[in-house]
């Protein structure tokens, strides 16, 4: 079994919205061979995902409302086959605490290049509704990108 771990900054944002995402369409390629899950390198232990997340994926056709932000968990990080981070502050955090599992550790925006500064997905912590889906979109072309890639 596949096991992918997206990581942000408070997992209640970004990294929900991507494990739901990248669930749902797996789950929708009839699929159940994909252990999926999310952490924050400041995560907001038990917080669920903001209502515009929540909104968002609805809207798309999932539900995160069950989720609930965690910080990172070392042994789930070493089961992982792919660690997918939203941006270089979190994954030079990740490669600075847990060092070993720099070769799983990528960008998603970049991944399985090496990625640029483009490849930043920011944080719309704070923004507009508008800011959410404009985000959502991003991961959603990303996760649609590297599924063929799994």
């Amino acid at each position: 079994m596949l096991h992918i771990v997206f990581i942000c900054t408070g997992n209640i944002c970004r990294s929900p919205m991507a494990e739901g995402f990248m669930r749902h369409k797996w789950r929708e390629k009839g699929r159940n061979d994909l252990k999926v899950s999310s952490m924050g390198i400041h995560g907001l232990n038990d917080i669920p995902a903001t209502e515009y997340a929540q909104k968002v994926c609805k809207e798309k056709g999932f539900d995160i409302s069950s989720h609930r932000a965690r910080s990172l968990v070392g042994e789930e990080l070493q089961k992982a086959d792919l660690i997918l981070c939203m941006e270089p502050v979190h994954k030079k955090f990740v490669n600075t605490f847990f060092p070993w599992l720099r070769k799983k550790v990528f960008l998603l925006g970049a991944w399985p290049g090496t990625g640029t500064r483009k490849s930043t997905i920011v944080d719309p912590m704070g923004g507009s509704y508008k800011k959410y889906q404009q985000i959502f979109g991003i991961i959603e072309t990303h996760i649609e990108r590297i599924i063929p890639l799994l």
